[in-house]
């Protein structure tokens, strides 16, 4: 499928699941062995400074079998009915989940301070921000908001961004009837001079801050927007090692009005019941979250061996037993863990059994549901899937790159996201064929969350009718 039928089909599902029945992936093709590599200026093919230089790619799933070939479609999608969205005052079919229209993935530049914005379908970056005014911060976990408006981007050593995804959100701070705002990776602006910036919001004492999820709001049928937006984080603070890391006085869930960045509520979880001082008085605390369908924050903890799941009506809180780096929702409701990919059962409090085993891990991963119920997560020097539903182990895409491939989106056109550990590229996957593209000219690259809205769309726009 290429990359124009795959957004067709995509925004059909997403404009149109109110007059369908069942939705599922396309059929698997046979691979062409052929992929372009974009360098971070957006050209294709050159040899200068900003990126790699063009090559042919390909990937296999380790055994040559990029599909049955025979054309019968069985891929092994899963299909399920959809509930239908209510009727709009602009017709119905324009309203609905998430966007189409553009799509960005936001990776953040750890080692430079900055977020990096990258379209998916042309590979070109059209943007680089600074995450704080000092110019440091030290940013990791990014999320986009439902509608893609927006990026929220948190800084291991506190404080959280809010950036506009397109001009036409930017605000003209300085009246000169434009809008001064980065075109690039060689234009990242002054913190207070790029004014597609929306703002940044600071909890006092805080040493560590790393999840960062978006609710979905709730959409208005008249305007076709997406309103009463809210942003999760969560933050520890008293470290002994100095920013970025937490001491023993327990971890803090916040919820920010999405609009203005305000610090709506606040719940303290105590020490004894989540240790943010995992390793004798210190640790991370909270390392990765993701919301479900009902808004919850689930969060997954890193040393603690804690999952947690914050109710978004009561805020009360449960802790579980039991948790590994990055954490997703799937489409179901259902909380997995990457590394070794697990699915989290919220009943029974474990973890449910896999047939043939796990997917070998990488020590430490992100993971992301695809648009065919697959979750991927990283393996060594690659990535791979599991089913969603029989958790039965799948493929794996050995990349050309050795490392691993911590961060683990999908974007809305269904392309698998892979950020290399420490390294300078991002590989956009196709999860059909196992073919790639690389963009390259990232500065120390890193990312557990859901950073290109792919996740939130999922859970929201993709639930099963009861």
């Amino acid at each position: 499928m290429d990359d124009m039928s795959r957004r067709s089909s995509r925004s059909l599902a997403l404009l149109s699941c109110s007059l369908l029945a069942a939705c599922g992936g396309g059929d698997r093709g046979e691979s062409t062995g052929f992929t372009s590599i974009a360098d971070a200026d957006g050209e294709t093919g050159d040899a200068d400074a900003d990126g790699p230089t063009t090559s042919n790619m390909s990937a296999g799933d380790g055994d040559g079998d990029n599909g049955d070939g025979d054309g019968d479609g069985d891929d092994g999608s899963t299909y399920f009915d959809l509930a239908p969205f209510p009727d709009s005052g602009n017709g119905g079919l324009e309203c609905g989940c998430g966007n189409t229209e553009w799509s960005y993935v936001w990776i953040a530049n750890s080692a430079e301070h900055t977020v990096s914005k990258i379209n998916t379908r042309t590979l070109i970056e059209e943007g680089r921000y600074y995450t704080r005014a000092d110019q440091s911060g030290n940013p990791s976990r990014t999320s986009v908001s439902i509608d893609a408006r927006a990026v929220v981007v948190a800084n291991r050593m506190g404080g959280v961004t809010k950036i506009w995804a397109r001009q036409q959100d930017c605000v003209d701070k300085n009246n000169n009837g434009q809008i001064d705002t980065s075109t690039g990776p060689n234009d990242v602006r002054p913190f207070d001079q790029d004014e597609c910036i929306a703002w940044h919001s600071f909890v006092p004492e805080t040493t560590v801050q790393r999840p960062v999820a978006w609710t979905s709001g709730v959409l208005n049928h008249s305007s076709c927007e997406y309103e009463n937006q809210k942003v999760w984080t969560s933050t520890g603070r008293d470290s002994p090692q100095g920013d970025g890391y937490c001491g023993p006085s327990g971890t803090w869930v916040h919820r920010l009005n999405g609009e203005t960045g305000e610090v709506e509520d606040t719940i303290h979880i105590p020490e004894n019941e989540v240790a943010c001082g995992a390793w004798g008085g210190w640790g991370f605390g909270f390392y990765g979250g993701a919301v479900d369908p009902d808004n919850n924050m689930w969060l997954s903890t890193f040393g603690a061996g804690k999952l947690v799941r914050v109710d978004y009506e009561t805020l009360d809180y449960t802790v579980f037993n039991g948790s590994s780096y990055g954490v997703t929702v799937d489409t179901m409701g259902r909380p997995w863990v990457g590394d070794s990919p697990r699915r989290f059962n919220a009943g029974t409090g474990n973890y449910d059994p896999a047939p043939n085993g796990t997917l070998p891990g990488a020590g430490g991963s992100g993971i992301a549901e695809d648009h065919q119920g697959r979750m991927w997560a990283a393996t060594q020097n690659g990535v791979g899937w599991v089913d969603r539903d029989t958790l039965e182990v799948g493929d794996t895409v050995p990349l050309p790159i050795q490392g691993t491939y911590r961060g683990i989106s999908v974007d809305v056109d269904g392309y698998v996201w892979a950020i290399r550990l420490g390294g300078t590229e991002a590989f956009k996957i196709d999860p059909d064929t196992y073919t790639y593209e690389m963009v390259g000219g990232l500065n120390g690259p890193y990312t557990y969350s859901d950073m290109t809205g792919g996740q939130l769309n999922n859970v929201n726009c993709y639930q099963p009718e009861g």
